[in-house]
């Protein structure tokens, strides 16, 4: 068996498997492609699977160089890869990005950017391959212990997972560095050398040149160990995932909201993962031990009539009564609290990602009331009246909700209706002149709501759909 056949079976059987099941949908192979032995081994690779395929009528192939512009031959590794691709007759796009390192360290900066770069290409029938191997599996696993990862983090890097509004696939993970240098040496592939691999000033690199060749040379199955382990860690942390999603079930009222009482029912374990699960759906990084301590103790724990904080990031974990909240704050600016005028013929949109209005009359404006789709029957303001559009009135300001009993303040009313206090500032209040005649959402004034029974031609609809 040639080297050829060897190294493509084992590399592409989890992508045969993957594109077999996916093949009404997968029009479009993105291969990420650096320069180095590890992407150039990977492009000839996938060249030859696609050239030998019966049907690859529906497969396009698509090579992209991101140039960071951090080392002095940069520019003369992109002219490399787009040439590399010319002889395989493969486009090659070029992205030159920016790497910003500030709080990230150059490694994460350089990594962000460039899989940023990939997903603008990248559409729901693209798969992108990356060429990570075996070797570079075993310094993630080790530089997550460094960390003192969970088992989240010592699943390493998975061999799939979504990518942007496609798929990322790793068909290398099971090669080593020494089958992938043999491959090359053997197909006289030429590529391009980082020096910067070489600075052992950097953590991944200080574990490829020092650190596990001294490992393997004692063990020489310590990368492949390694590898295993993850392997099983991932398998661990996908039956922690499928725990968490059945509590979660239990305990989501909404998507940014988890009830308590369930909460507390479970075990501390249990809890903490279920937490981490619901932050994980949120795309946030994973919170410390200690941040876990914080919740837990100031958020769980806390007096029902308090207003714990946690921060996490530009996010915030908070409760309020009987319910956690995961909430990103809004800064409302001096324009977003200013009157908003409404001539009630045109739609208005709200500000703060609130959604619009758009008014009408009868019964049969009513669409179906759902999340993002709710109705308000008024009565009609007068030709000569300005409707408005109002935030942040005073909380001392008495209203007569119409089904109550008598006038309250606003700030109880909002406190009897439930509402968190970090949503008053958004609720829209509608006036017509000065009288509030409703808070959007919320309730309608007495002397302003209308009977179901009465005259429709009388009657004022108000549709507010709401920012999904």
């Amino acid at each position: 068996m040639s080297l050829w056949v060897e190294v493509a079976m084992i590399a592409l059987s989890q992508f045969e498997s993957y594109l077999s099941s996916e093949s009404n949908n997968v029009r479009e192979i993105i291969v990420a492609l650096s320069g180095g032995i590890d992407s150039v081994v990977l492009l000839d690779l996938i060249v030859k699977y696609i050239n030998n395929r019966i049907d690859n009528q529906h497969l396009e192939l698509l090579a992209i160089h991101v140039n960071h512009g951090l080392s002095d031959r940069a520019d003369e590794w992109a002219d490399f890869c787009v040439t590399r691709c010319k002889e395989y007759g493969v486009e090659c796009v070029v992205e030159c990005v920016d790497v910003d390192a500030k709080g990230l360290g150059i490694e994460a900066a350089a990594r962000q950017a460039r899989y940023q770069a990939i997903a603008k290409h990248v559409t729901s029938q693209s798969v992108v391959l990356t060429a990570q191997h075996q070797d570079d599996q075993a310094e993630t696993l080790m530089l997550a212990l460094k960390r003192g990862s969970g088992v989240l983090g010592l699943g390493a890097m998975p061999p799939v997972l979504n990518f942007a509004r496609g798929k990322l696939i790793r068909p290398l993970l099971t090669i080593s560095r020494q089958q992938i240098e043999a491959y090359a040496t053997s197909e006289q592939l030429p590529w391009v050398e980082d020096s910067s691999n070489q600075q052992n000033c950097f953590d991944r690199n200080f574990l490829r040149n020092e650190v596990l060749p001294q490992l393997n040379q004692r063990w020489p199955s310590f990368n492949y160990n390694l590898a295993r382990s993850s392997e099983m860690c991932r398998d661990s942390q996908e039956l922690l995932d499928e725990i968490a999603a059945a509590d979660l079930n239990d305990a989501m009222i909404t998507g940014d909201c988890l009830a308590i009482n369930e909460l507390v029912e479970l075990s501390q374990v249990r809890r903490n993962n279920l937490i981490r699960f619901w932050l994980r759906q949120h795309d946030l990084e994973l919170p410390s031990q200690a941040v876990l301590h914080q919740i837990t103790t100031q958020i769980l724990e806390a007096k029902a009539d308090s207003d714990p904080v946690i921060e996490l990031g530009e996010w915030q974990v908070r409760r309020y009564r009987q319910r956690m909240f995961l909430i990103k704050p809004q800064v409302v600016s001096e324009e977003q609290s200013q009157i908003l005028e409404w001539d009630c013929q045109s739609e208005l949109t709200l500000p703060r990602k609130l959604g619009s209005l758009k008014a009408g009359q009868g019964l049969s404006q009513i669409k179906p009331v759902d999340e993002v789709n709710q109705v308000i029957k008024l009565k009609q303001p007068h030709a000569d009246v300005q409707v408005t559009i109002r935030f942040n009135i005073s909380g001392s300001t008495k209203a007569w909700p119409q089904q109550r009993q008598k006038r309250r303040t606003i700030k109880k009313l909002l406190q009897e209706y439930g509402v968190p206090t970090w949503q008053r500032q958004h609720i829209p209040y509608l006036f017509y002149g000065e009288q509030l005649v409703a808070a959007l959402g919320l309730w309608v004034e007495r002397d302003f709501s209308v009977n179901l029974s009465g005259d429709s031609e009388a009657e004022f609809i108000v549709n507010w759909k709401k920012s999904a």
